[in-house]
Formats: structure tokens, sequence, C-alpha cells
């Protein structure tokens, strides 16, 4: 993978990063008062990590690429359109919680570049919205 576009895939991670704090954020602000404190707090705390990575990779650009990064940033690319549909539409704060704690764990495969927590990460999202 070329300079160029570990930049523009670190742009494309760090926006969809954004957007899922954003649509954990609308989630919270929904559905407060039904949320039980916990998993309010999980959520928030969620909310500051998803933040926290979009940051992060925005000042990764070109440092993101390691070997076979394609294959793997391709498999992101593919999955984020699905996890951005499947949030807009989940009712259950538990799957909004395991989707978060899996796109957690993704991000932080990816800024380690370790393709196994990649892999494992994008099956346990599969799973959980029926990528």
């Amino acid at each position: 993978m070329d300079q160029v576009a570990a930049a523009q895939f670190a742009n494309f991670i760090a926006r969809f990063y954004q957007n899922m704090a954003t649509q954990v954020g609308n989630y919270l602000h929904e559905n407060i008062g039904n949320i039980p404190a916990d998993e309010f707090t999980i959520l928030s705390n969620d909310q500051t990590r998803l933040i926290s990575y979009s940051n992060t990779f925005f000042a990764l650009s070109d440092a993101i690429a390691f070997e076979g990064a394609d294959v793997y940033f391709k498999m992101v690319q593919n999955a984020t359109n699905d996890i951005n549909d499947a949030l807009k539409k989940i009712q259950k704060t538990d799957t909004v919680i395991t989707i978060a704690a899996n796109v957690i764990a993704l991000a932080g495969g990816i800024a380690s570049k370790n393709t196994g927590m990649i892999t494992t990460a994008l099956t346990a999202l599969k799973g959980a919205i029926k990528l």
C-alpha cells in the first residue's frame, strides 16, 4: 500500500469512527431515561473511545499501512456501510454495546496492525449485525 492510499484509508476510517461516535451519541440522547445507568455509562465511555480512535486515525495517515493491508482495509471498508445502517435501526441497548465494543476492537487491530484482531472484530461484527 502506498503512502497516498494509506492516508486515504486513514481519513476514511477516521470519518467512520466520527460517524459511529455521533450515532452512539444520538442513540443515547434518543433513549435517555430508558437505558439503565450502567449501560448508559458503558455507551458513554464507548463514545469517548470512538472519538479518540477517530482522532488517532486522522493523525496516523501514512503510518497506518502494513504488509497485506490492502486486503484488510477492503474488508473494513466493505463492512462500514452495514455497520452504520445497523446502528440506525437497532433498538436494543445490548446490541449497540456489542457493536460499539467490536468497532473499538477493530480500531485497536488497525492501529496496532494486528490482522488477527481485525479479522476477529469483523467476524464478531458480522454475527452481531448479520453482515
